[in-house]
């Protein structure tokens, strides 16, 4: 929380005291402690974290403050200098927050941190077309850190990926319609189904590898104990 605390105080202050417009993407599977989320939430309401700064931070805020104070023609306080700095957080800062629907949790929070709805316009991203989804699985499957070397099954796999995503996603229409109960087959569900591929092709052609290695050895085994019978039986 300390690294995330100096984290979001560099960001703020590069938009609020060197004016750098600067985008903050902020995705739910970096959420390690809900009071990140209560730190977003104030942001986005206010620009500010309270407690967020310390007594060093205090000159190039109030420095930037005090110009843009007299700029504005407005009283110099502490609290209309803080203010100016917060207006130009607010101006160049601009927060970008992606979270999956699935289960309870997206639902919870959003009914703990309002300003996640009240302060935010909400992108809902549909599913991904058949297109979107044959691109991925081919760049997933041709990675050449991977090595999967598929050769003339590499085809056949990438169809295979879009038309188990597919049939996922018309059973989730088909639940829906019965149940009136949603669930979602997410680009994320997509993308973990072909690291699971990978994972699984992986160790499987591992476990093949052990026993053709293993098979030599056991047959040149068997080899000598036959030839040792031999001699006995002789």
């Amino acid at each position: 929380m300390k690294d995330w605390r100096d984290n979001l105080k560099t960001v703020l202050m590069q938009g609020g005291v060197q004016a750098k417009l600067t985008t903050f993407l902020f995705v739910d599977t970096q959420i390690i402690n809900e009071n990140m989320l209560e730190d977003i939430n104030t942001v986005l309401n206010s620009g500010d974290v309270p407690g967020l700064y310390k007594t060093e931070d205090e000159e190039p805020i109030m420095t930037v403050g005090r110009q843009e104070c007299q700029r504005k023609g407005i009283t110099l306080s502490k609290m209309n200098m803080f203010q100016c700095y917060l207006n130009r957080v607010k101006a160049n800062i601009h927060m970008v927050i992606a979270m999956s629907p699935l289960g309870e949790v997206f639902r919870s929070r959003l009914r703990m941190f309002p300003s996640l709805v009240n302060c935010s316009t909400i992108d809902w991203f549909t599913n991904w077309p058949a297109e979107a989804l044959v691109n991925v699985a081919k760049g997933s499957v041709t990675d050449p850190d991977d090595n999967l070397n598929l050769e003339a099954d590499e085809d056949s796999c990438v169809e295979m990926f879009k038309i188990i995503h597919q049939s996922v996603e018309q059973k989730n229409e088909d639940f829906k319609n019965s149940m009136r109960r949603i669930n979602y087959a997410t680009p994320t569900s997509f993308l973990e189904l072909l690291s699971m591929y990978r994972k699984i092709l992986k160790q499987k052609r591992h476990e093949v590898e052990k026993g053709k290695n293993r098979l030599p050895r056991g047959l040149e085994v068997l080899k000598t104990a036959a030839v040792e019978v031999d001699k006995l039986s002789t």
